[in-house]
């Protein structure tokens, strides 16, 4: 099935929607997409993985090199949508402490 992506800009914030696997062949395109927003300035990258049903190691890899490189340009970059076995190998592997946007994050940055 492969992946889908779909950009939009709103509020300050880039979201990309992802639809279908985040694998060995379709995490380029992913990895791509993310480096080119932080790189054209976005401050917030939100991936939205509601659709996604699938994403292995090196799925994961690439949205911890993104989060880092978002990181590195002063720029935040959050998971959203993530359920069942997306959800779990977040959970399993640490990365959601990380990568899942929580309402402690909304709530400090109203306190600045």
């Amino acid at each position: 099935m492969g992946l889908a992506l779909h950009t939009t800009r709103q509020d300050g914030r880039a979201t990309i929607a992802a639809r279908g696997s985040i694998d060995l062949h379709s995490s380029d395109e992913l990895r791509s997409r993310l480096t080119e927003l932080v790189d054209a300035g976005e401050r917030e990258v939100v991936v939205d993985l509601t659709a996604v049903d699938f994403c292995d190691s090196s799925g994961l890899n690439v949205l911890v090199r993104a989060y880092k490189h978002a990181r590195a340009q002063n720029a935040t970059l959050t998971v959203t949508g993530a359920y069942g076995r997306v959800e779990n190998v977040l959970r399993t592997t640490g990365l959601d402490r990380f990568l899942i946007g929580g309402p402690t994050e909304e709530a400090s940055a109203d306190g600045r």
